[in-house]
């Protein structure tokens, strides 16, 4: 009999939370302390990793540790040469880019490879398992908090251990663990047949016995929970989830009560796709309210399927997106053919690309945006990585579409998203003029 090998599934949530991620601006990449509490959910860094092919080593590491189920082990030994190759090893002489001093600095060694790997991988598999637990949350509507019992753990958080407290209680946005370097405590979701079953109720609220503390690099002064680690208490899972300040950017157009049921949609249709690697479809009625959905089948991912008469007059489309790309010809062909007021596309990194009706039809617009771009940068497309070429070309049809009144487009971009299209901005701009 054939032998079979068992191999890890990587954590989907986990791996779209860091692929979401941009880079840290040089400036700050000098002190771990530069890029501070939820801004790690948005862009990466390592301290004194101030070259840019040193960072993209780094963080190809930690994504394919975090897509392999890769160890410490494999991740040291495969990515140590290559960091002595680009000179990135032992001490050196660096200038702080904040105080223009120079400091004799360590870069990369085992220890830090070690510290690095455990704090990207922890805070990346937090924020993945924070998605699962939102999407789940009905079915386990409470968190348990645990400390793994071992001769290492953090006796500051001896308090939090063993309690009990809803999924949406705001103290989970003060002490969601990881709650400092090489935390092992965890969050258990419970049902309320768990809780009854154990005779559990929810805990009362605990004082957290924030203390003040001054960032050294910026002055500031924030409140700590004791014993938390300053910098880790936050959630990066909720902060990368968070699209509410945006959304209300977005959608002018509606009333209050449309907007709080659409972005209840797309919020739910991201955490699916994160667990599912299908688009999904909404259709809403003029009110906002869902009347039909659809999620793609599993041959054909990106794709789904739905009458244009299917569609009340006035209401949405909201789908979710297989990858980061915005809108694409056919979303255009559905907003106007269908007789929807709009259409929105929400990435499993956090972009959401929006588009409502404008006077003129697509088509004729399409086919001169096709000519030209196809016709004089294809090779400047062609020139870029395979997704990042079409998240180009998208972004800048759909600019192309608004100027000639087919739509009315806004966006929310994940910080990856916007790096690149901030390094393409002159090919975007030439597409687009």
């Amino acid at each position: 009999m054939a032998r079979i090998e068992l191999q890890p599934l990587p954590h989907r949530e986990a791996l779209e939370y860091f692929r979401s991620k941009g880079f840290a601006h040089p400036d700050q990449r000098f002190s771990y302390l530069d890029v501070w509490r939820e801004e790690h959910a948005r862009n990466f860094v390592v301290a004194k990793g101030m070259q840019e092919d040193v960072l993209r080593a780094i963080r190809d590491e930690i994504d394919r540790a975090l897509a392999e189920g890769r160890t410490l082990a494999e991740f040291q030994q495969d990515l140590a040469p290559r960091l002595q190759k680009l000179g990135w090893w032992g001490k050196a002489q660096i200038e702080d880019p904040v105080t223009a001093e120079i400091e004799e600095v360590q870069l990369g060694s085992m220890r830090r490879l070690r510290t690095i790997f455990d704090t990207n991988m922890r805070t990346a598999h937090a924020a993945g398992h924070w998605a699962a637990i939102q999407r789940t949350k009905r079915a386990f509507p409470y968190l348990h908090y645990i400390q793994i019992q071992r001769p290492t753990k953090r006796h500051d958080h001896a308090r939090f251990h063993d309690k009990i407290w809803h999924v949406d209680d705001p103290i989970w946005l003060r002490i969601y663990p990881p709650n400092g370097y090489f935390c092992g405590c965890v969050v258990i979701q419970r049902t309320e047949g768990w809780m009854r079953r154990n005779s559990r109720t929810v805990d009362e609220m605990i004082d957290l016995e924030e203390e003040e503390w001054t960032h050294p690099r910026s002055g500031e002064v924030f409140q700590v929970p004791g014993g938390v680690d300053p910098g880790f208490d936050g959630n990066p899972g909720a902060a990368w989830l968070d699209i509410r300040r945006d959304w209300e950017r977005m959608t002018p157009d509606l009333p209050a009560s449309s907007r709080d049921f659409e972005r209840g949609i797309i919020e739910g249709l991201r955490l699916r796709r994160l667990s599912d690697a299908r688009e999904t479809l909404v259709i809403t009625d003029a009110d906002s309210r869902p009347v039909r959905q659809y999620t793609a089948r599993a041959d054909q991912p990106n794709m789904v399927r739905f009458g244009f008469d299917e569609v009340p007059r006035g209401g949405s489309l909201l789908h979710s997106h297989v990858n980061e790309t915005s809108l694409s010809v056919e979303d255009i062909d559905a907003l106007h053919f269908s007789g929807a007021r709009s259409i929105t596309a929400i990435a499993p990194g956090g972009s959401i690309w929006r588009a409502t009706r404008g006077n003129e039809l697509p088509r004729q617009h399409v086919g001169a945006f096709l000519d030209r771009a196809l016709g004089q940068f294809r090779s400047e497309l062609a020139a870029l990585p395979p997704e990042n070429g079409r998240s180009v070309f998208q972004h800048a049809l759909m600019l192309w579409l608004e100027r000639k009144g087919v739509i009315t487009y806004s966006y929310r971009m994940s910080d990856r998203n916007r790096q690149l299209f901030a390094r393409q901005a002159d090919l975007i701009r030439s597409l687009t003029e």
